[in-house]
């Protein structure tokens, strides 16, 4: 299987509560693809850094992002993106959605 690339956009730069999520985000990833014998590479960029760096990722996951902020606001940050799709947002998601979501990408 090949390695899963994973960026927690994170908003962190604005609310700096937001970095204990992040990292509850990060380690649930980092669980599942052990359990899964899955190899991730993760890294959290917040939200300032990727308006001035760009995410590296394609303007199409960047114009996602930017419509998932402008119709519902900062509330949907941190975004998970798992190789260049929004894997999910706004919050830690379930087991089982993450599991779901990181087969999927290493299958792409």
């Amino acid at each position: 299987m090949k390695a899963v690339n994973v960026v927690i956009l994170s908003g962190v730069c604005c609310n700096p509560q937001l970095a204990r999520l992040d990292e509850k985000i990060q380690a649930r990833i980092t669980e599942i693809a052990d359990k899964k014998q899955q190899k991730v590479n993760v890294s959290v960029i917040s939200i300032t850094a990727a308006a001035f760096g760009g995410l590296g990722l394609g303007a199409d996951i960047g114009d996602e992002v930017q419509k998932l902020i402008t119709t519902k606001g900062m509330s949907v940050l941190p975004v998970v993106i798992f190789d260049s799709a929004i894997a999910f947002y706004g919050g830690l998601a379930s087991a089982e959605l993450i599991e779901e979501k990181l087969s999927m990408a290493a299958q792409s």
